[in-house]
């Protein structure tokens, strides 16, 4: 079995999260939910399935279902 769900961090985030892979959708939102937990939400365009800096948009994190891409 491979890991079919991606929770990205691009930028600077200041926190102790990373990008990881997860075998399931569940495991990746229950992850995307720490980091998102950690984040100040006025700072932050927070959706669904996305976290964008507001002042960086170049700072992001994402959930990306791998089945998607390939």
């Amino acid at each position: 079995m491979e890991p079919k769900w991606l929770v990205e961090c691009w930028g600077d985030f200041n926190i102790e999260y990373g990008t990881e892979l997860f075998y399931t959708k569940r495991d990746a939102e229950q992850y995307f939910k720490k980091i998102r937990r950690q984040l100040d939400s006025s700072k932050y365009k927070i959706t669904r399935d996305r976290i964008i800096d507001i002042q960086d948009d170049g700072n992001i994190v994402c959930i990306t279902d791998l089945d998607d891409i390939y």
